[in-house]
């Protein structure tokens, strides 16, 4: 996964944060829609002798929406569709999704190094200060939970500043 998700990167990002998924999904001949899908964040569809097509749900806020986006070019990258075949996007609150299913599982990690790259998430926590998350997620336009979790992945510390935040009082030496 992580290939894939660097061979998309490189091939179609344009090294702007936050990554312009429309972009990536043009270039990748992928129709993107908006509509009403209920609890859904989104759906992908391989219809058969014609584009893959991403909806997401026009009631979802902006992070959600692209997450549910670069979770289902994961989905269409990963091959996880058979013609014919569309996959349901359903996403908790605290962006679990269901990773029982080694096809979610995967397709979340790949969503993940989509959204926040490795280089520019290192970059941005350089500049990044006291109380500064909520920035750097509004930066990668994606929901602070998933900044945590990324980091995590990459097995990044968070700056001093941000780990005494939380309890001041704490000391690292």
């Amino acid at each position: 996964m992580t290939l894939l998700a660097e061979g998309v990167l490189r091939t179609y990002w344009d090294q702007t944060v936050p990554v312009n998924l429309a972009h990536i999904a043009k270039a990748m001949q992928i129709t993107v829609a908006l509509s009403e899908l209920g609890s859904a964040c989104a759906r992908v569809e391989l219809p058969p002798q014609r584009k893959p097509r991403i909806v997401i749900d026009r009631s979802q806020p902006l992070e959600r929406q692209r997450y549910g986006v670069a979770h289902a070019l994961g989905h269409l990258a990963l091959h996880h569709l058979r013609p014919g075949g569309a996959h349901t996007i359903e996403v908790s609150d605290s962006y679990h999704c269901d990773v029982q299913l080694r096809i979610d599982s995967e397709a979340n990690d790949f969503a993940l190094r989509l959204l926040m790259p490795e280089q520019a998430l290192r970059e941005s926590l350089h500049d990044l200060q006291l109380g500064q998350l909520e920035r750097l997620a509004l930066l990668f336009q994606v929901a602070p939970i998933l900044i945590k979790q990324r980091m995590a992945d990459l097995d990044l510390d968070w700056p001093r500043t941000l780990a005494q935040q939380l309890r001041p009082e704490v000391t690292w030496d």
